[in-house]
């Protein structure tokens, strides 16, 4: 069974090499390398070339830089394996991660997505902590409610699965990995391995941490929402409008609305969403949110509307 790892690079020369050497490491040996450079002006071309003996690594480049999601979903047509997963270039799989992968794979044929958690490392990716926030999600709880980081890598799936979506969007600059997660969840279920399987770095340059994590936060938003959307189009094809999970759904759309329009200064879409939230049955989640503020006060609102989570070392 081949598997591909799938590398979307930038401007990480100073790292890709650590990055490519993990995979060569493999104990499973079955695997392809599809690495898509997007543009970058540093040394990639030095790094890319030092790999030129390995067959199994096949090198592409943008013409340009076109950004995270066009990348991906590059690398994911390029696939020929039957399972695929992403290694950024700047992290570093275990010795056994495809292997893990590849034998969970094997006894779940019908799983979409299956996920381990990692190590939190620093800059010289020296492990610091075992993550503590990737996990299983609750019974019959769809990701998208809760979207709280717990599927993270080392994340694999399934290319068929994936082939039966709509794709990767193209446009988006961040929170790629997040619209992967939505798109397979709904072709499958999703199993979590509870083992490190991946060395997630920590540093200045990260496109999802140090800094960027508000803006992060926003493309989030825009990916929930789109989801939703997607989801509700689709009980609605299978002539399912009474479904229960529509009005969930929509409710949210609309609560992500709130906070998204709250995040941009829009107070048109922040008082149109905060309507339909409350007309459409969001009564009872904003009473509940009401009767905690005695006790949590104005930490509560901040967490709510101006936190950004941000991965430590």
């Amino acid at each position: 069974m081949l598997f591909s790892i799938l590398i979307a690079n930038y401007n990480n020369s100073d790292y890709l090499m650590t990055a490519l050497r993990s995979v060569i490491w493999q104990t499973y040996e079955q695997w392809e390398v599809i690495l898509v450079d997007d543009g970058s002006t540093d040394d990639f071309d030095i790094v890319a070339n030092s790999y030129a003996y390995e067959s199994r690594i096949k090198v592409f480049r943008n013409e340009q830089n076109f950004g995270c999601g066009y990348t991906k979903k590059k690398c994911i047509s390029l696939a020929c394996g039957s399972i695929a997963g992403f290694l950024d270039p700047d992290d570093m799989l275990t010795p056994d991660a495809l292997a893990c992968m590849i034998n969970a794979h094997s006894q779940k044929p019908g799983h979409s997505i299956i996920h381990s958690t990692h190590f939190i490392c620093d800059e010289q990716l020296r492990p610091v902590r075992i993550a503590e926030y990737p996990k299983s999600l609750p019974h019959n709880t769809p990701y998208l409610f809760l979207s709280d980081g717990r599927i993270h890598h080392f994340a694999s799936f399934k290319k068929s699965f994936y082939d039966e979506t709509p794709g990767l969007s193209a446009n988006n600059k961040k929170a790629v990995d997040q619209d992967l997660y939505y798109l397979l969840e709904e072709t499958g279920p999703v199993e979590f391995i509870n083992a490190p399987l991946y060395y997630y770095r920590i540093h200045q340059q990260s496109i999802s941490t140090s800094g960027k994590e508000w803006e992060s936060t926003v493309w989030h938003y825009d990916v929930i929402q789109k989801a939703c959307k997607r989801r509700i189009k689709q009980l609605r094809i299978q002539k399912e409008a009474g479904n229960p999970m529509i009005d969930k759904y929509r409710l949210r759309y609309n609560k992500i609305g709130i906070l998204k329009s709250f995040r941009r200064k829009n107070p048109i879409m922040f008082l149109y969403h905060s309507i339909v939230f409350i007309s459409t049955g969001g009564i009872g989640n904003l009473l509940s949110y009401i009767k905690k503020f005695p006790e949590q006060g104005f930490t509560m609102i901040r967490r709510t509307f101006m936190y950004d989570h941000k991965i430590k070392a």
